[in-house]
């Protein structure tokens, strides 16, 4: 089958970065795998319905996902985020969480504490029945049978005293391997990049973090999807369409084809659902003529998603763009604040990950690609969480009101001697 250019071109640069980047290790003499770190602790997946809190993190996740989406910076673009990534990374950094901080996690990822870990948990192993080799982005043609590759990680700077606890819960919950290197440095970068080049097929060629010697953890999540439409359309019979954008109207190569698919209508909005070969579906949603996507209302969004899931395929001809998307890496810190999770770049309890220096979230990134043609959809997503060292360690605060008499005292600090001692037990003057 004839390709399109741009995905000839795109390959091509994905072999040549895997490749440079294999090269350059070489030539470094680093292995991006000498730091890893193996915990005692087994992964124990759990299934979606021995996990009930699994349709709130579900739910949690969509609802992360508009707010990622609405916060790409230029709005008049392509914005391409995966709300799955954040929420997994989010789920990564809920383990050693304590407070007020595990609370404000529990908040935006939809469950709490072992339910939340049991849902996040249940939900990569469902995943996890279509795992391969993310290499497979490089061949001509897309597998028979869809791909879902998902991998998580840790990696932990030379001088982080990280907790075990919170080791094993990462293997137990999340089978996530874990690394050690030196985060402020080349050494540390290398190991960030080869793995994001690993996991994406080279889609995403390098990690987003910046080195920095403060840096304490970084956890990475990978998402790479491969499929193949279960009906492909026939790539005779794509043709340039106008598309009416922010910018204007400008022909664009569209897909078009007839097909028996599920449809809905609400709000003015039209969906349809595209399944892929196996598992897994698009649904193409259409919002009234003037209204941006990313503005679509939650409940509108539940009303067409659960539409579809009942709605009886009918004949739909669907003229579609093809795309390829790969915006720039995704800033996430203000998608998390309006989350209610500001307070990860502040003062966090992250307790459970280190007891030894406080730690805060200094760098929040996501990374994204998708192409979408004739033939099905390639897409890749990166979220990385770096945490630095803040230098104080957290307290959980307690309520205190003096609201009856008390002793005051006032000493010198170096020695301990008492200069007064008061009791108060009339303090109104």
């Amino acid at each position: 089958m004839q390709r399109d250019p741009r995905t000839t071109h795109r390959r091509a640069g994905t072999a040549l970065a895997l490749a440079l980047a294999a090269a350059l290790t070489a030539c470094a003499g680093t292995d991006p795998h000498a730091g890893l770190l193996r915990s005692e602790a087994d992964h124990v997946p759990v299934t979606v319905e021995d996990a009930p809190a699994s349709a709130g993190a579900v739910a949690a996740t969509e609802n992360l996902g508009l707010l990622t989406l609405r916060s790409a910076p230029e709005p008049d673009e392509n914005a391409l985020v995966s709300p799955a990534s954040l929420s997994f990374a989010l789920a990564l950094l809920a383990e050693g969480a304590r407070g007020t901080t595990a609370d404000e996690l529990d908040a935006a990822l939809g469950a709490s504490g072992a339910e939340r870990t049991a849902a996040y948990n249940a939900l990569t192993a469902a995943l996890r029945t279509y795992e391969g080799d993310p290499a497979v982005v490089q061949e001509d043609e897309l597998p028979d049978r869809p791909l879902l590759h998902l991998a998580n990680q840790a990696v932990l700077d030379d001088e982080l005293a990280v907790e075990q606890d919170y080791l094993d819960a990462l293997a137990t919950s999340f089978d996530a391997g874990v690394q050690r290197t030196d985060l402020g440095g080349t050494d540390g970068k290398d190991v960030l990049d080869a793995w994001v080049t690993e996991h994406t097929g080279g889609l995403v060629e390098e990690s987003a973090v910046e080195p920095d010697p403060s840096l304490r953890l970084v956890l990475q999540n990978a998402v790479l999807l491969a499929a193949r439409w279960e009906t492909p359309f026939e790539e005779s019979a794509t043709r340039d369409v106008d598309f009416t954008g922010p910018g204007g109207t400008a022909p664009t190569a569209m897909v078009h084809g007839t097909q028996h698919q599920a449809y809905a209508e609400q709000d003015g909005w039209a969906a349809v659902r595209l399944p892929y070969s196996e598992a897994f579906h698009a649904d193409v949603l259409l919002p009234p003529a003037g209204t941006d996507p990313a503005d679509v209302d939650p409940a509108t969004l539940a009303v067409l998603t659960g539409a579809l899931d009942d709605a009886a395929p009918r004949s739909v001809e669907l003229t579609m763009p093809t795309l390829e998307i790969e915006p720039p890496a995704l800033d996430l810190s203000p998608a998390l604040e309006q989350a209610g999770l500001g307070g990860l770049f502040e003062s966090p309890d992250l307790s459970g990950i280190t007891t030894a220096e406080a730690l805060r979230v200094s760098q929040a990134v996501q990374q994204a690609y998708l192409r979408l043609d004739e033939e099905g959809t390639v897409a890749a997503a990166v979220t990385e969480l770096a945490a630095e060292a803040s230098g104080v360690m957290p307290v959980e605060s307690v309520r205190m009101v003096v609201d009856r008499p008390y002793l005051l005292r006032v000493a010198h600090t170096e020695t301990g001697l008492p200069l007064f001692l008061a009791a108060v037990r009339a303090p109104q003057h």
